[in-house]
Protein backbone atom coordinates (compact mmCIF):
# COMPACT_ATOMS: atom_id res chain seq x y z
CA UNK A 1 0.00 0.00 0.00
CA UNK A 2 2.87 2.69 0.69
CA UNK A 3 4.36 1.95 -2.48
CA UNK A 4 1.50 2.88 -4.63
CA UNK A 5 0.51 6.07 -2.25
CA UNK A 6 4.42 6.94 -3.04
CA UNK A 7 3.98 5.91 -7.06
CA UNK A 8 0.71 7.98 -6.84
CA UNK A 9 2.38 11.04 -5.54
CA UNK A 10 5.46 11.00 -7.75
CA UNK A 11 2.87 10.45 -10.94
CA UNK A 12 0.96 13.31 -9.81
CA UNK A 13 4.04 16.00 -9.15
CA UNK A 14 5.21 15.12 -12.27
CA UNK A 15 2.17 15.99 -14.21
CA UNK A 16 1.98 19.16 -11.82
CA UNK A 17 5.79 20.09 -12.81
CA UNK A 18 5.26 19.66 -16.51
CA UNK A 19 1.54 21.14 -16.87
CA UNK A 20 3.15 24.38 -15.36
CA UNK A 21 6.79 23.89 -17.55
CA UNK A 22 5.65 22.89 -20.56
CA UNK A 23 1.82 23.04 -20.74
CA UNK A 24 1.71 22.92 -24.74
CA UNK A 25 3.21 19.28 -24.32
CA UNK A 26 1.75 17.75 -21.87
CA UNK A 27 -1.44 16.46 -24.49
CA UNK A 28 1.28 15.38 -26.91
CA UNK A 29 2.89 13.42 -24.55
CA UNK A 30 0.17 11.76 -23.09
CA UNK A 31 -1.14 10.68 -26.86
CA UNK A 32 2.65 9.18 -27.67
CA UNK A 33 2.63 7.17 -25.00
CA UNK A 34 -0.95 6.18 -25.70
CA UNK A 35 -0.16 5.30 -29.20
CA UNK A 36 2.86 3.29 -28.44
CA UNK A 37 1.02 0.89 -25.76
CA UNK A 38 -1.51 -0.07 -27.98
CA UNK A 39 0.74 -0.60 -30.50
CA UNK A 40 2.62 -2.86 -28.02
CA UNK A 41 -0.52 -4.21 -27.48
CA UNK A 42 -1.67 -5.15 -30.97
CA UNK A 43 2.20 -6.46 -31.29
CA UNK A 44 2.08 -8.93 -28.66
CA UNK A 45 -1.24 -10.01 -29.05
CA UNK A 46 0.01 -11.13 -32.67
CA UNK A 47 2.63 -13.00 -31.79
CA UNK A 48 0.56 -14.48 -28.22
CA UNK A 49 -2.44 -15.44 -30.81
CA UNK A 50 0.33 -17.21 -33.35
CA UNK A 51 2.19 -19.43 -30.73
CA UNK A 52 -1.76 -20.13 -28.66
CA UNK A 53 -2.50 -21.62 -32.20
CA UNK A 54 0.68 -23.24 -32.58
CA UNK A 55 0.50 -25.20 -28.71
CA UNK A 56 -3.29 -26.14 -29.85
CA UNK A 57 -2.44 -27.56 -32.90
CA UNK A 58 0.25 -29.88 -30.81
CA UNK A 59 -2.23 -30.09 -28.17
CA UNK A 60 -5.07 -31.88 -30.59
CA UNK A 61 -2.31 -33.89 -32.72
CA UNK A 62 -1.22 -36.00 -29.66
CA UNK A 63 2.32 -34.23 -29.78
CA UNK A 64 1.82 -33.00 -26.65
CA UNK A 65 0.97 -36.16 -25.57
CA UNK A 66 4.17 -37.92 -26.91
CA UNK A 67 6.24 -34.94 -25.28
CA UNK A 68 4.43 -35.42 -22.56
CA UNK A 69 6.10 -39.37 -22.31
CA UNK A 70 9.49 -37.83 -23.36
CA UNK A 71 9.61 -35.77 -20.96
CA UNK A 72 8.48 -38.28 -18.02
CA UNK A 73 11.37 -38.84 -16.26
CA UNK A 74 12.16 -34.91 -16.10
CA UNK A 75 8.51 -34.07 -15.15
CA UNK A 76 8.45 -36.77 -12.27
CA UNK A 77 12.17 -35.53 -10.92
CA UNK A 78 10.71 -31.51 -11.06
CA UNK A 79 6.75 -32.22 -9.94
CA UNK A 80 6.59 -35.47 -7.88
CA UNK A 81 3.59 -38.15 -9.19
CA UNK A 82 1.53 -36.35 -10.81
CA UNK A 83 -2.21 -37.70 -13.13
CA UNK A 84 -1.35 -38.07 -16.85
CA UNK A 85 -3.37 -34.93 -17.77
CA UNK A 86 -1.65 -32.46 -15.26
CA UNK A 87 1.94 -33.94 -16.96
CA UNK A 88 0.25 -33.14 -20.51
CA UNK A 89 -0.27 -29.56 -19.36
CA UNK A 90 3.45 -29.35 -17.46
CA UNK A 91 4.66 -31.10 -20.68
CA UNK A 92 3.01 -27.71 -22.44
CA UNK A 93 3.93 -24.82 -20.12
CA UNK A 94 7.65 -26.40 -20.19
CA UNK A 95 7.50 -26.78 -24.26
CA UNK A 96 5.79 -22.92 -24.78
CA UNK A 97 8.14 -21.20 -22.67
CA UNK A 98 11.55 -23.26 -24.17
CA UNK A 99 10.09 -21.52 -27.27
CA UNK A 100 9.48 -18.32 -26.12
CA UNK A 101 5.85 -17.93 -25.88
CA UNK A 102 4.99 -17.13 -22.40
CA UNK A 103 1.79 -15.74 -23.40
CA UNK A 104 0.67 -19.50 -24.87
CA UNK A 105 2.46 -21.51 -21.67
CA UNK A 106 0.15 -19.31 -19.13
CA UNK A 107 -3.23 -21.11 -19.59
CA UNK A 108 -1.51 -24.99 -19.16
CA UNK A 109 -0.07 -23.92 -16.07
CA UNK A 110 -2.97 -22.31 -14.45
CA UNK A 111 -4.77 -25.85 -15.65
CA UNK A 112 -2.61 -27.35 -14.18
CA UNK A 113 -2.32 -25.33 -10.87
CA UNK A 114 -5.69 -26.42 -10.64
CA UNK A 115 -5.47 -29.71 -11.17
CA UNK A 116 -2.57 -30.36 -8.78
CA UNK A 117 -4.83 -28.47 -5.53
CA UNK A 118 -6.61 -30.86 -2.88
CA UNK A 119 -9.92 -29.96 -2.01
CA UNK A 120 -9.69 -26.98 1.31
CA UNK A 121 -6.10 -27.07 0.60
CA UNK A 122 -4.58 -23.66 2.37
CA UNK A 123 -0.92 -23.67 0.60
CA UNK A 124 0.79 -24.25 -2.40
CA UNK A 125 2.52 -27.49 -2.23
CA UNK A 126 6.04 -28.44 -3.84
CA UNK A 127 5.10 -29.16 -7.17
CA UNK A 128 3.00 -25.65 -7.52
CA UNK A 129 5.97 -23.66 -6.25
CA UNK A 130 8.08 -25.60 -8.75
CA UNK A 131 5.85 -24.49 -11.43
CA UNK A 132 5.69 -21.16 -10.40
CA UNK A 133 9.15 -21.02 -10.42
CA UNK A 134 9.58 -22.68 -13.79
CA UNK A 135 7.12 -20.79 -15.50
CA UNK A 136 9.28 -17.60 -13.77
CA UNK A 137 12.47 -17.97 -14.92
CA UNK A 138 10.97 -19.85 -18.48
CA UNK A 139 14.29 -21.36 -19.58
CA UNK A 140 14.04 -20.48 -23.46
CA UNK A 141 15.87 -22.08 -26.19
CA UNK A 142 14.44 -19.68 -28.76
CA UNK A 143 13.00 -16.29 -27.53
CA UNK A 144 10.47 -16.10 -30.07
CA UNK A 145 8.48 -13.33 -28.65
CA UNK A 146 11.18 -10.73 -27.61
CA UNK A 147 12.81 -11.79 -31.13
CA UNK A 148 9.26 -10.69 -32.38
CA UNK A 149 9.09 -7.76 -30.57
CA UNK A 150 12.38 -6.81 -31.90
CA UNK A 151 11.69 -7.65 -35.86
CA UNK A 152 8.01 -5.32 -35.22
CA UNK A 153 10.60 -2.00 -34.00
CA UNK A 154 13.08 -2.79 -36.96
CA UNK A 155 16.19 -4.31 -35.10
CA UNK A 156 18.85 -4.84 -37.53
CA UNK A 157 19.57 -8.08 -35.61
CA UNK A 158 16.82 -9.41 -33.82
CA UNK A 159 18.37 -13.05 -33.57
CA UNK A 160 21.34 -11.51 -31.62
CA UNK A 161 19.25 -11.89 -27.96
CA UNK A 162 19.25 -15.85 -28.58
CA UNK A 163 22.81 -16.74 -26.71
CA UNK A 164 21.98 -14.34 -24.05
CA UNK A 165 18.33 -14.93 -23.28
CA UNK A 166 19.40 -18.68 -23.27
CA UNK A 167 22.43 -18.23 -20.83
CA UNK A 168 20.40 -16.12 -17.99
CA UNK A 169 17.60 -18.30 -18.65
CA UNK A 170 19.51 -21.04 -17.94
CA UNK A 171 21.06 -20.40 -15.22
CA UNK A 172 17.96 -18.85 -13.56
CA UNK A 173 16.29 -22.13 -14.19
CA UNK A 174 19.05 -23.98 -12.43
CA UNK A 175 19.12 -21.69 -9.68
CA UNK A 176 15.31 -21.61 -8.83
CA UNK A 177 14.93 -25.59 -9.06
CA UNK A 178 17.44 -26.26 -7.07
CA UNK A 179 16.40 -23.69 -4.31
CA UNK A 180 12.69 -25.07 -4.75
CA UNK A 181 14.13 -29.02 -4.37
CA UNK A 182 16.45 -27.69 -1.15
CA UNK A 183 13.87 -25.52 0.59
CA UNK A 184 10.77 -28.53 -0.45
CA UNK A 185 13.33 -31.32 1.47
CA UNK A 186 12.95 -29.11 4.52
CA UNK A 187 9.22 -28.26 4.34
CA UNK A 188 8.41 -31.81 3.80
Amino acid sequence: MGMSIIFAAMMVASITMLIFSAPSSVLGISLDAAASGVQLAITLSAIYIFWMGIVQIAVDSGLVQRLARLMRPVIRWLFGEQREDVNDLLATNISANMIGAGGAATPAAIDAIEKMAEPEQRRASNAMVMLFVLSATSMQLLPTTVIGILDKHNSTNSGWIIWPTFLVSTVTTLLGVLIVKYLGRKRA
